[in-house]
């Protein structure tokens, strides 16, 4: 299990980058890498099967603004296609292939494109929502969460139906409530960041029940069968931290969340499961990890840098800050660092290694000893990491720690480690 810690830590960003649907939410897609325009446009285009918006600006037609803005239509965000804005003030290479190849010989133009690069409806004039969605319509596009929901009237009980439907409403709740309520969100999570929650920032009861009643009613109708199935499908499912203002969804996860509590019980180190917990605790407006963490029996012969589990490790750092208990953190951070250091394998593992190693086992580590008024053992570890971590960040990292925690003694001696030469 200790290897499997470190196999879980460095695979983890990978695997949630390599997460999500093909094309993403609407807004530009970049032109990248050296192939031709025509190769360049032709990847843009398969990136979406089911197509995308296709936006030719020129010097006299600049038309991204409005386009964007149109593509927050309720019809059009249902649609969930990409927009891809080409050309400007001044043509470029991309730019000039378009022209050529959908005969566009001069000013803007608008199209919705297919996977193959047909089009489907067109217009050249400046983009609204009004026109957009009615080149939609004639198109007779379907989008993805109608699609599924043809499908799962034939298939009723298809799970992986049923959690890719409810990607789908997620999605498009989750930037409906992003209109809704505007600068209010970045100021509240700005207040959050800067250690202020204060009261929860909530939708309207109307703003609510149209935007996500019907994410709530197929969450629910998963929690209600055979949910643990597809256990796998749904952090990703539900990735959103915009449901955090819904009241409905709010109570749903306080009323469902013992469900996923027991199906840790007799899985302690599902990381699915874990993944799970944590959305669902962090929506219902943060549920304490400690008491479900003590209700949990570990395999015997568990070692203690494997417990907690590794999945829940920040979860558990922000539940015990919450109740200043840097014991607990210490006991839980002390044995993984150990371990850490006894592999001689990790030596040298360079700055992406280093910073993932810092954030998760060596920050919480060193705020601990600290608060708990050994600066000694702080120090210690810190100097441990400069040598085994390899990675020139640890002092600075370790410089504004102790800065934040008002140790200006040890952000001296730390800030100059980093200007130490290598050893």
């Amino acid at each position: 299990m200790r290897c499997a810690f470190v196999a879980l830590l460095l695979a983890l960003p990978a695997a949630l980058a390599a997460q999500g649907r093909p094309g993403g939410p609407p807004g530009s897609m970049g032109m990248r890498g050296s192939a031709s325009p025509a190769d360049a446009f032709e990847r843009q285009l398969k990136q979406n099967r089911l197509g995308l918006w296709l936006v030719l600006e020129d010097e006299g037609a600049t038309w991204g603004a409005p386009a964007r803005a149109a593509l927050q239509d309720d019809a059009l965000l249902a649609l969930n296609l990409p927009l891809l804005l080409v050309g400007g003030k001044k043509p470029d290479a991309v730019s000039t292939y378009v022209r050529e190849r959908y005969g566009w010989l001069r000013g803007g133009h608008w199209a919705l494109v297919d996977a193959d690069g047909r089009v489907l409806a067109e217009g050249a004039t400046s983009p609204d929502a009004a026109k957009l969605a009615a080149a939609a319509e004639r198109a007779g596009l379907k989008t993805r969460a109608q699609e599924l929901t043809e499908f799962l009237t034939r298939n009723a009980d298809h799970l992986e139906a049923q959690a890719a439907l409810l990607r789908e409403r997620t999605l498009v709740a989750c930037r409906r409530t992003q209109r809704a309520l505007g600068p209010e969100i970045l100021k509240k999570t700005a207040e959050e960041a800067a250690g202020k929650p204060g009261e929860p920032l909530l939708l309207s009861t109307e703003q609510d029940a149209k935007i996500w009643s019907e994410t709530a009613r197929l969450l629910d109708r998963l929690f209600q069968g055979a949910w643990i199935e597809v256990a796998s499908d749904l952090p990703w499912a539900l990735t959103g931290a915009e449901a955090t203002h819904s009241p409905t969804m709010r109570a749903l996860w306080a009323q469902r969340l013992p469900l996923v509590e027991d199906a840790l019980r007799r899985q302690p180190n599902a990381w699915d499961l874990w993944r799970i917990w944590i959305l669902g605790a962090d929506i219902s407006g943060g549920r304490a990890l400690s008491p479900l963490l003590a209700s949990l029996e570990p395999l015997p012969g568990t070692a203690p840098e494997d417990w907690p589990p590794a999945a829940v490790l920040e979860a558990f750092v922000r539940d015990a800050k919450k109740r200043g208990d840097w014991r607990a953190i210490r006991e839980a951070m002390e044995p993984r660092w150990d371990e850490w250091r006894r592999d001689a394998r990790r030596a040298a593992m360079g700055q992406g290694p280093g910073e993932r190693i810092w954030s998760r086992i060596l920050q919480p580590l060193v705020e601990s000893l600290i608060s708990l008024g050994d600066a000694g053992a702080a120090d210690q570890v810190v100097q441990q990491a400069l040598e085994t971590l390899r990675w020139e960040g640890v002092a600075a990292q370790a410089r504004d720690l102790a800065q934040r925690l008002n140790r200006s003694d040890l952000a001296v001696r730390w800030g100059a480690l980093s200007q130490a030469p290598p050893r």
